[in-house]
């Protein structure tokens, strides 16, 4: 039987997640140092990423910056805040491509959200994991401008991508998991193995 929760672990669940206005949370994102979204009218702190979650970042925003360096796509990385207007909920995705100019929605004149990514990328944690596939998918897939999702696993070589066919709203789902595989994002071609170059676990021949 599994025990009941401490007064502790209550109180960090509460500090985790706890239901505030707009205000509150814009106004929590400008002093907090910690990145936090805001949910269905819930500011929710961002957990914490593991060696591993930040190379992959990083060797994402390298191999796409280096690859569409001198086209319209521009690639950011995980601090910069995203809305989504039908749901009004606001995002940071770890990875986000915006083909030509960004369009933003302004809080106040100061802060900005960009709404129209042409692709977004979430690298899995395990506490982060369901609500990646699930909730944040129903969300992602409401930006009419969005043209790929994709999930890149931590434990296993994997990307899932959802790749939007034509004008339409609906998605292809394919996945690469070998590593000379290549897989194209963003209108560039990028192998798995250069994905996960120096994370730890992971030997190529």
């Amino acid at each position: 039987m599994q025990a009941p929760p401490t007064r502790r672990s209550a109180t960090r669940q509460a500090q985790r997640r706890r239901k505030a206005t707009l205000d509150q949370y814009m106004t929590t994102v400008v002093q907090s140092v910690q990145k936090q979204e805001y949910i269905d009218g819930e500011i929710r702190l961002m957990p914490y990423t593991s060696e591993n979650h930040g190379l992959i970042v990083a060797n994402l925003i390298g191999l796409l910056g280096t690859s569409l360096k001198g086209t319209g796509y521009r690639v950011y990385p995980n601090n910069r805040m995203l809305f989504v207007p039908e749901t009004a909920n606001y995002y940071y995705p770890d990875v986000m491509v915006v083909c030509g100019e960004s369009v933003f929605k302004t809080y106040k004149g100061k802060m900005q959200a960009t709404v129209n990514p042409t692709v977004l990328i979430e690298v899995l944690s395990e506490s982060t994991s369901d609500y990646d596939e699930t909730m944040k998918w129903y969300n992602y897939n409401k930006l009419h401008s969005l043209q790929q999702y994709i999930r890149v696993s931590q434990n296993a070589l994997r990307l899932d991508l959802y790749t939007r066919v034509g004008d339409s709203n609906d998605w292809l789902n394919t996945f690469a998991e070998q590593p000379d595989q290549s897989v194209t994002i963003g209108g560039c071609t990028i192998t798995i193995r250069d994905v996960y170059e120096h994370v730890g676990g992971y030997k190529y021949n």
